[in-house]
Order: structure tokens, then C-alpha cells, then sequence
């Protein structure tokens, strides 16, 4: 069954099927659980508290000479770094998840990949928005909310590729967070970008998810607005976008049987 890889025609096309693929994986999730919905807004939240208990607490890392504190530079790197983290170690397996569903009623596979964005897009943006306000006020609300919708568009050819690749290569659902964990420690998040040693300083230009976060930082604590990793992280998508789209057309005839 041929699909429109295409996330706004599916939506506009299958909206009733893609909410109910969407309630699915709320009840996935919480199901059986006495706190029920709350625990996709408190899971991230312990997350975040258990990794700050760390470095502030345990470690007591301290950033004097940012306006905001430890507390504000880490919120504000590490919520996007989390999200971004889950969605694309979900979307390496999302399409083994669905098997028992597409394989009794088969529909429009391009719908799958867009779940993990979307559930964790939401969940999220809200505790991001919130911190933003807290921080940044109206302005940071506004700048959190522009920066999150462009993070989860950013992720868009990623998402599909790693959900295509995963399937055939299933080996990288072992690999991927290794290196996602190697990535968390040379992105400037649990430190400033001026605590990187000089000989990675190179690193800061060639990785993208410090040209993110640094977007994050701008749109929350205001200050020089980054136009050269905006246009990196623009330019960078559409490079991914033209293989994430062959790809996946030229493996969806096999789908089905991989599943």
C-alpha cells in the first residue's frame, strides 16, 4: 500500500486513524497505572529532577558567571536534548511495535513514524512552555514554543529514516542511544560551550545538536540571535530530507513482509 510521505497530507487524509493510533499509545503507556495520563508529564519531570539532584546536589556544578544560574542553563538544554533523545531511540523500533496491528488491518504505514514525535512533542513542549514562562516570561513563552515547533520539525527526515533503518538493520536499536549518550557529553548542556576543551572547539561547529541547543538558549534567555546555526540546522535538513523520502519509498513494498 503505497502512502503520501507527506506529514501534513497525512493528517489532512487520516486524521480520525492517526488519533486513534494516538490513543493507543497513551493507553500503551499508562494503562494499569494509578496516576494514568499524569505519568507522561511526571516520568520526564523525575527525569529531569534525578539528573539536576546530580549535578547540582551530588556534584554542585556551578555556572557564576551565566545571569540565570546552573539551574536555567540546564533546563533549558536538557528538556529539548531529552525529548529529542526519546523520539529518535522510539522511532528505531516503532515500526516492530505497530507489526500485530498492520499486519491484521494494514493502512497507511507513513502514519507510524509520526506517533513518538507527536506524543513526546506534546508532553514535552508543555513542561518546556512552562519553564520558559517561568524563566523568560511572555517573551521566553513565545521564543520556547517557536524553538520546540521547530525542533520537532527539524526531526522530521530523522525520524523516518531511523524508523525505515531500524527495521532491516535491527542492530542499531543497541547502537543508536550509545551514541546519543556520547552526544549528550559533547553537547554543551551539562556544561557551558566555553568549558569544552579547545581541541574539540572544532566539535561545536560540526555537531548540530549544539547548533539546537544553542537555539534553545536564545529563545528562552534571549541574547545574539545564532543566524549561522539556524541556517546549518535548515540546510542540514534538507540534505536528510531527500534520502529519508527515496528510502522510505523504496523499502515500503517490503514492509510488510520485514514486519
Amino acid at each position: 500500500m503505497s502512502t503520501n510521505l507527506n506529514p501534513s497530507a497525512q493528517l489532512k487524509h487520516h486524521g480520525e486513524l492517526l488519533r486513534v493510533l494516538l490513543m493507543r499509545e497513551v493507553h500503551a503507556r499508562t494503562s494499569g497505572t494509578v496516576l494514568g495520563i499524569f505519568w507522561m508529564l511526571l516520568q520526564p519531570t523525575l527525569q529531569v529532577v534525578a539528573l539536576w539532584f546530580l549535578l547540582q546536589v551530588v556534584l554542585r556544578v556551578r555556572f557564576p558567571e551565566l545571569p540565570g544560574g546552573f539551574i536555567q542553563y540546564f533546563l533549558v538544554g536538557m528538556l529539548p536534548w531529552l525529548m529529542l533523545t526519546e523520539v529518535l531511540t522510539r522511532s528505531l523500533s516503532v515500526l516492530q511495535e505497530y507489526a500485530s496491528i498492520y499486519e491484521r488491518t494494514p493502512f497507511p504505514i507513513g502514519l507510524i513514524p509520526l506517533l513518538p514525535l507527536m506524543v513526546s512533542g506534546v508532553i514535552y513542549t508543555t513542561i518546556y512552555l512552562v519553564i520558559s514562562l517561568i524563566f523568560g516570561g511572555a517573551s521566553g513563552l513565545i521564543g520556547g514554543l517557536i524553538f520546540m515547533a521547530f525542533a520537532l520539525l527539524w526531526l522530521l527526515p530523522l525520524i523516518y529514516l531511523l524508523a525505515i533503518i531500524g527495521l532491516f538493520v535491527r542492530d542499531l536499536q543497541h547502537i543508536v542511544p550509545f551514541i546519543l549518550t556520547m552526544l549528550l557529553y559533547l553537547t554543551p548542556i551539562l556544561y557551558t560551550p566555553a568549558a569544552m576543551p579547545e581541541a574539540l572547539h572544532w566539535w561545536l561547529l560540526a555537531n548540530p545538536f549544539a547548533h539546537l541547543i544553542s537555539l534553545a538558549h536564545v529563545a528562552v534567555d534571549g541574547g545574539i540571535f545564532p543566524s549561522t546555526s539556524l541556517l546549518g540546522l535548515i540546510f542540514l535538513w534538507f540534505i536528510l530530507l531527500v534520502p529519508a523520502w527515496l528510502l522510505w519509498k523504496r523499502a515500503e513494498p517490503f514492509i510488510r513482509e520485514a514486519l
